[in-house]
């Protein structure tokens, strides 16, 4: 007697379209929360350090000198072209923290096509990253247009890891070129930028190296230039350099370090898991010490992946050494600020998480995905929170500041007053009594009137 088994019906796309049309649902509500919270609390008018930039934006400036002005440790022409173009524009501070928002869902979006490229198929993991970019502990990033610098540098650090990623030797030419390009905007997005420059610039000497061997020696020489050219860039950079008066200096108390600079780490996360850093920075110890050693294991002997390993190490290595720097440099503030922190801070930290999941994405395995989804998840209250609360203290801030520019106060009794002297443009005074005539002159935002 025969026996007839019914075949097992063909696997359909039904599953991974569903979760991928999922996906985009959980980044587009991301995108629109974070839009709606600009929209309901972003203000038409310069928030702390802006108001430094108000005779330049203005036109009562030379720009180019501007472009290049130190502020605090930091030179950015990069962003300030950037502040500076957007605001020609629009004439509106609002304007910047629209396009902080649009770089980080475009990100957000590119990185979970990129996971289920490298996977072959979408995992419901991958929503960490419109949860971890774009949620509103990002505040002070989305009221204050001027972040697009940290914003720039997120975008940029994580286009270098994903170059590392995606680099054969095949293609070490054409990688090694967009890494140099994108090297140098670092650079030119300030101090942060600079800290990847020798790692991330050795790296491409050593993709150099490689196209030399491959017989192509004219190719292997613009790949040393373009990596030449960064380590000019910091010499320049350096030329009348100055440390803020109003900083202290580079603390050498190793206790003060490792605590900001793991405080830094955690932040990657999110302000929302601060509180409890102590318990999220040995977290991210164990991922980072995984995924180095995922690397490392039999991959460093491959041939083909070689270059691959050595650049996500180094883009890596970069990015710490960002944390590992601004422990130095806040190290200081610790006693008077427990954190000596800003919420900004986030996102210099956060191409590490990035690095680390697509690394563990990329060579089959999805347990280090899954907990940072899950820790993005967990944070979401206390970013709300945090987002929420100060959102709504900026706003009521610029409120009375604005029914105190209606009632026709001066620019000097606006700022010797409240809210100015008790909110977050605390310590820019002279700033701002230099720039509300000219906001006022020009007619921009709340001081039009």
């Amino acid at each position: 007697m025969t026996q007839t088994y019914a075949s097992t019906p063909p696997a359909t796309s039904a599953v991974p379209r569903s979760l991928r049309r999922a996906l985009i649902a959980v980044w587009l509500l991301f995108v629109l929360c974070a839009l709606a919270f600009v929209g309901m609390l972003g203000t038409n008018a310069p928030y702390a350090d802006e108001w430094e930039f108000v005779p330049a934006l203005l036109g009562d400036e030379p720009v180019v000198p501007w472009l290049w002005q130190q502020h605090n440790e930091h030179r950015m022409p990069l962003p300030r072209a950037i502040v500076f173009a957007y605001f020609k524009l629009t004439r509106d501070f609002r304007a910047g923290m629209v396009l902080q928002v649009a770089m980080l869902a475009a990100l957000a979006l590119f990185l979970i096509r990129l996971a289920d490229k490298l996977r072959g198929k979408p995992h419901w993991a991958d929503a960490f990253f419109p949860v971890s970019l774009l949620h509103i502990g990002h505040w002070e990033n989305f009221v204050m247009g001027y972040q697009v610098c940290f914003v720039l540098f997120a975008v940029l650090a994580t286009a270098l890891a994903v170059v590392a990623l995606r680099t054969t030797r095949e293609n070490a030419l054409r990688s090694g070129m967009i890494a140099g390009a994108c090297l140098m905007l670092l650079a030119l997005t300030g101090g942060s930028g600079l800290v990847l420059v020798p790692v991330v610039g050795a790296w491409l000497v050593f993709v150099a190296v490689s196209v030399w061997r491959g017989g192509a020696k004219g190719r292997a020489l613009l790949l040393l230039l373009l990596a030449a050219l960064p380590l000019a860039y910091l010499g320049v950079y350096f030329q009348g350099y100055h440390r803020p008066p109003h900083h202290p200096p580079p603390s050498s108390d190793l206790v003060a370090v490792t605590n900001v600079t793991g405080q830094v780490l955690a932040m990657s996360l999110g302000i929302g898991l601060s509180a409890v850093w102590w318990a999220v920075f040995p977290g991210l110890l164990v991922i980072g010490s995984a995924t180095l050693y995922l690397l490392l294991s039999g991959r460093w002997n491959k041939p083909s992946e070689r270059l691959s390993v050595t650049g996500l190490i180094a883009v890596a290595a970069g990015v710490t050494g960002v944390a590992v720097a601004v422990g130095v440099g806040r190290g200081g503030f610790s006693q008077e600020h427990p954190m000596g922190l800003w919420s900004r801070y986030s996102l210099l930290t956060w191409p590490l998480l990035a690095t680390a999941y697509l690394s563990w994405v990329k060579l089959g395995g999805e347990w280090i995905p899954i907990a940072l989804c899950v820790a993005a998840a967990i944070a979401i209250p206390g970013n709300t929170g945090a987002g929420m609360m100060n959102g709504a203290q900026v706003a009521g801030d610029y409120a009375g500041i604005a029914a105190q520019a209606k009632a026709g106060l001066t620019a000097e009794q606006i700022v010797k007053a409240e809210p100015f002297k008790m909110s977050h443009h605390a310590g820019q005074e002279e700033r701002a009594a230099r720039a509300i005539p000219l906001l006022r002159r020009d007619r921009v935002g709340i001081f039009a009137r």
